[in-house]
């Protein structure tokens, strides 16, 4: 009875030690399994016991804070810009878990082209400059003729387009204001396609050569009107010579409006 009962206590000792094994081993497995699959932090040290974490400003932010800052300097002057950063090229490491980020203004005025930029990095109360080198380009939306312009041709709404171009300056001398040219008259002949420019364009002329109009005469608070012949073509504000019709006198009046000249004596 005694060698049963010695029998069966080394049988469950041998099955408790069997699972207690097993359940051992899965233990450690899941415990190696959750140290694999725990994501890595970087860190940078500080002291022998105390770590701090970091932030990584990339080329790819830099790139936004550098064009945004581009688009509000540049305003109404362009319509597009676009950055590409050349260096850094690499992410730069900075202690802190953020940061501000903003583009330091140049003294001087620059414009498109390979460019360097200082970008200020500011996180609690230090801050770090980094610096930039950058190709910029701007692009337009320029006015140019649809078709062949004469001189002294009145400009239409149909008589005009926009094209999209690059420019080497943000000060450019193209005209990209639709408004600023309907109404006005080519200042010489104008091909199609060819960006404007305020010099290109004037405002069309009230009366041309030959045509006849009411001639104005004021003297004090007397009011004189008749009807001439223009000797030559003027705009709105320029003085011509005037023929009246009734005495063939010529006159020297100013133009202040179509079919419209005045005399002052």
């Amino acid at each position: 009875m005694t060698r049963f009962v010695i029998v069966i206590l080394f049988q469950l000792i041998v099955v408790v030690g069997a699972e207690a094994m097993v359940m051992g081993g899965t233990q450690g497995d899941v415990r190696a399994t959750a140290m694999k699959n725990k994501p890595a932090i970087h860190t940078k040290s500080t002291t022998g016991a105390e770590r701090k974490g970091t932030n990584e400003v990339t080329v790819e932010l830099l790139t936004v804070v550098i064009q945004r800052y581009l688009e509000m300097e540049w305003k109404q002057k362009v319509a597009t810009v676009s950055v590409t950063v050349l260096e850094p090229a690499e992410s730069v490491g900075l202690p802190g878990d953020s940061a501000d980020l903003h583009v330091i203004p140049s003294p001087t005025e620059e414009g498109p082209g390979r460019r360097m930029f200082r970008v200020a990095v500011t996180n609690g109360k230090s801050q770090k400059t980094i610096q930039v080198v950058a190709d910029v380009t701007a692009m337009i939306d320029a006015i140019v003729p649809s078709r062949f312009l004469k001189a002294n041709e009145p400009i239409d709404v149909e008589d005009i387009k926009t094209v999209r171009m690059r420019v080497h300056q943000v000060n450019h001398p193209f005209m990209t204001n639709e408004s600023e040219v309907i109404g006005m008259s080519a200042a010489r002949p104008l091909p199609p396609d060819v960006p404007l420019r305020s010099a290109f364009i004037r405002p069309p002329l009230a009366v041309q050569k030959g045509d006849r109009v009411l001639i104005e005469v004021q003297r004090g608070g007397l009011s004189i009107r008749t009807y001439g012949i223009t000797k030559s073509s003027g705009r709105v504000g320029q003085t011509i010579t005037v023929a009246n019709l009734d005495s063939g006198r010529e006159l020297t009046a100013k133009v202040v409006g179509p079919s419209l000249v005045q005399v002052e004596f």
